[in-house]
């Protein structure tokens, strides 16, 4: 009894050190790392803003449930209100915004703990899977930004740690669905990813949670009623739109290589067959979900879109490769049905994200990430295990040690040092800072210009200028275009252009990129990106 006190002891100091660990990785300089605030992530804050004040969205739409319209995009609603409390607390800022993301991530880290001590019933495995996602790029990177993703693969790992857990203690199954749920009403992947790894763990659990019947009817008649806000929305217009802007299934081009292919086969019957667009769309979609597996994509490169990776290392750690070619192989020898249940997991993951044009995606498959942490843990300790003798094992697990450390010391310090100022570009560095300028001066100033060339200038506005929801709605001028994108043309003294194409009255105050500032500009302010190149310039005429 004494020695399985020690050990529990132990283990809970060890835990405490890697959540202690995954904390400082997610919270130091967290306003200032990314350099600013996506759109995305300024779009969360000002919608829960206002929820917290009126009780509506930036539209006025009182507390919508499936879905704010937002840009026309229709984020889903759960991370916005999950924002409200942040607001409140913190007031409209850049922590605010950041925070709920971030916490998600952490309790993520001593989530994945839980999930393969039930899995396994191994305490080290456990130990070394949450240290594992507590030093992930990956997981880093989307816990320090306002992304909905890294708050909905939360939802669905804690979904599929209570179903496990329910083979035990049943009275969690009534409840082991609403994370999915939960997850649905986060992000827009885990809509359809959700219920399919929700299948899988229920099917791996079957011979113990098949034995609760009305435990289970419980659980999925909770998770329907849950479900039907949400519905309206998913067989909506606007839902539509939103799968045909970014669907392999609505380009064209397959469909045109097709028809060409037909015709110099002149339209022989077995052309049909072999050159059908179904089966162009059928090689489309492998291909990009295939992406998703790439090597390159996993550990040299990571993500293309530096918003999701720092470029100079792959979205899981180079060294780590190793783990996890050992991990798959040992699962599959000596836990089959556990593999099985991993690689199901990491599969639906990615089949949602496979419909998009653009893939490989960090975000949109970052479900299936718990999946690359755990298998990487396993493959680490088989490796060990190969090697006999506490000294040589000590020394091996030294060396992997250092490994480790080493590559994600590069990619720490790449992060806190190169990072920002080689990407503030990509996170629309300069808006707040001109914005803060401009509300500084608008007394003095009729008419107040600013350039649409960063993307949604309208929103950092009223975000950074704290605007009021009554005062945007009575002086905005706005309309959804024929693509569904939400455009707002002015509100107050703010008007946002792409170029400058006309004459306003009286004293006008200009914000825009260098490209666009006459010979005859009085400058009053200039701001650079971290780079040192040219951002927006401050000029009045």
């Amino acid at each position: 009894m004494n020695d399985l006190w020690k050990n529990m002891k132990v283990n809970s100091i060890l835990l405490g050190i890697i959540v202690i660990l995954a904390v400082w990785l997610r919270l130091t300089n967290l306003t200032s790392n990314p350099p600013s605030l996506s759109w995305d992530e300024v779009s969360i804050g000002y919608n829960a803003y206002t929820i917290l004040t009126h009780g509506a969205d930036e539209h006025g739409v009182r507390f919508p449930l499936g879905a704010f319209a937002a840009f026309g995009d229709y984020k889903p609603s759960l991370p916005i209100y999950l924002t409200v409390p942040f607001i409140a607390v913190f007031g409209l800022s850049d922590l605010a915004v950041r925070l709920p993301s971030s916490i998600f991530g952490i309790l993520t880290v001593l989530l994945i703990y839980f999930l393969v001590k039930e899995l396994f019933s191994n305490q080290r495995l456990a130990l070394l899977s949450a240290l594992f996602l507590a030093i992930s790029p990956w997981h880093i990177m989307l816990s320090r930004a306002g992304f909905e993703a890294n708050i909905a693969t939360f939802f669905i790992t804690l979904g599929v740690y209570l179903i496990l857990m329910s083979r035990k203690n049943v009275s969690a199954l009534p409840y082991a669905f609403l994370p999915f749920v939960a997850g649905m009403y986060t992000f827009n992947s885990a809509r359809y990813a959700g219920p399919l790894i929700a299948f899988g763990v229920l099917c791996f659990s079957w011979g113990a949670t098949s034995k609760a019947k009305i435990s289970l009817y419980k659980g999925f008649i909770i998770a329907v009623i849950a479900l039907l806000p949400l519905m309206p929305h998913l067989v909506s217009r606007e839902a539509r739109l939103r799968f045909q802007e970014v669907s392999i299934f609505t380009n064209l081009e397959t469909i045109l290589i097709s028809n060409a292919r037909s015709l110099s086969d002149s339209n022989a019957w077995w052309s049909k067959i072999v050159d059908n667009r179904r089966i162009g769309y059928g090689r489309e979609y492998l291909l990009h979900f295939f992406d998703n597996l790439e090597p390159r994509f996993l550990f040299i490169k990571g993500d293309g879109n530096p918003k999701f990776s720092i470029q100079d290392t792959g979205q899981l750690l180079l060294v780590t490769a190793p783990f996890v070619f050992v991990g798959w192989l040992a699962l599959a020898a000596r836990m089959p049905a556990v593999a099985g249940l991993l690689l199901f997991w990491l599969l639906a993951s990615i089949a949602p994200a496979a419909v998009a044009r653009e893939t490989p995606h960090a975000l949109r498959v970052e479900n299936g990430l718990p999946v690359w942490i755990i298998v990487t843990a396993y493959g680490c300790t088989q490796l060990m295990g190969v090697f006999s003798g506490k000294k040589l094992r000590l020394f091996v697990g030294i060396i992997l040690a250092l490994l480790v450390l080493g590559n994600f010391g590069y990619f720490w310090h790449t992060y806190t040092t190169h990072y920002k100022k080689e990407y503030s570009g990509e996170w629309q560095y300069g808006y707040k800072e001109a914005i803060e300028y401009s509300e500084s001066v608008k007394e003095k100033y009729d008419v107040i210009v600013m350039t649409e060339s960063l993307g949604r200038p309208y929103i950092y506005t009223l975000f950074y200028g704290k605007y009021d929801l009554s005062f945007f709605q009575t002086t905005k001028n706005a309309s959804f275009d024929k693509e569904g994108f939400y455009n707002v043309y002015r509100f107050g003294k703010y008007r946002f252009v792409r170029h400058v194409n006309e004459k306003y009255e009286g004293r006008v105050l200009y914000i825009l990129p260098v490209n666009q500032v006459p010979q005859n500009a009085k400058v009053l302010k200039n701001i650079q990106l971290l780079n040192g190149s040219m951002g927006l310039v401050i000029f009045e005429l």
